[in-house]
């Protein structure tokens, strides 16, 4: 099977024995938007300079369409759209500027430009601003914007760190609506995301990075289903005292906790007699509860039970 990218022990060390990369494999198969998730400084916009052709590898291959992008960088970039990190203003350009310089280094061909640019305008919605300066534009119409650069020339994969970064609930809605058309049109998406939340509504796939390493992967549907019923949300009375948390912490059949002032999350193996026990284990404890139910855990419950004490900032 071809996949439409695919890492194979990609390794990155940097000067002074800095480990980026320990050995990542990936495979993402043609079609699916995948999020790449992890604490800040485990590797992930690393991994994608080096897929975007910005940096090399110290030892391993990656591969876009089954193109080696260090042997054949050329022919393996013509494949992608990348937004890397925040990108660069161009205030002083017009859309319509900006995109005919970028069909140049793209090398497109400048028959039927002006209509190619008229069409991903359209698509993002900035048809109506095609000649007015960038500069007057706002947050979410600047990230609209380049992703129009990121599909002009027609990539089958899009990669994108942080496409959503700084932007309001509006900009976000926008920018998920692109990412589901570029899918939509046959395109395979691979995003890192600070925001959990937007990975679970839009992914087909998760990818776990901790320290240079991919600790798992796994479809959405799959976590899904692996936290239904896991977690315990408990509010109580009064809020949590730190004697409270480790007392939490105690209670037989609890796995692990997450305790915010008066609420709490607790691990654990999701039958309903453990529920219970649970239960009565805090009333006897003297515990003031005054919620108690099982729900279906979020991508963040589940980022936290997997990261333990190495889930960092992310």
């Amino acid at each position: 099977m071809e996949y439409a990218i695919q890492t194979e022990n990609l390794v990155k060390k940097y000067d002074k024995g800095f480990t980026a990369l320990g050995g990542v494999s990936l495979q993402i198969k043609k079609g699916d938007i995948v999020g790449y998730i992890g604490p800040n400084g485990s590797g992930k916009t690393t991994t994608i300079k080096i897929l975007a052709g910005l940096m090399k590898p110290t030892s391993g291959h990656a591969y876009v369409n089954g193109i080696d992008v260090v042997a054949n960088p050329r022919e393996a970039l013509l494949s992608i759209g990348a937004l890397v990190e925040v990108p660069g203003r161009y205030d002083y350009l017009t859309p319509h500027e900006m995109l005919t310089y970028f069909a140049r280094v793209y090398r497109m061909n400048h028959n039927g430009l002006d209509r190619r640019i008229k069409e991903v305008l359209e698509w993002v919605k900035l048809s109506e601003w095609e000649h007015k300066k960038i500069g007057t534009f706002s947050t979410g119409m600047e990230r609209r914007l380049v992703i129009a650069r990121t599909v002009l020339h027609k990539p089958d994969i899009l990669i994108l760190d942080e496409p959503v970064l700084g932007l309001d609930p509006n900009g976000i809605r926008d920018v998920r609506e692109l990412i589901r058309r570029c899918r939509d049109d046959g395109m395979t998406v691979f995003l890192s995301s600070h925001l959990l939340s937007e990975v679970a509504e839009i992914c087909d796939e998760v990818i776990f990075l901790s320290k240079g390493k991919v600790i798992l992967s796994d479809s959405i549907v799959n976590i899904g289903r692996s936290i239904e019923e896991a977690v315990l949300h408990v509010k109580f009375l009064k809020p949590l005292s730190k004697e409270e948390v480790e007392k939490l912490r105690s209670v037989e059949l609890v796995r692990s906790i997450d305790a915010r002032d008066r609420t709490a999350m607790l691990h654990y193996d999701g039958t309903p007699e453990s529920s219970a026990k649970i239960l009565r284990s805090l009333v006897s404890s003297n515990f003031e509860v005054v919620s108690y139910g099982m729900k279906s855990g979020g991508l963040e419950d589940y980022y936290i039970s997997i990261m333990g004490d190495e889930k960092g900032v992310l």
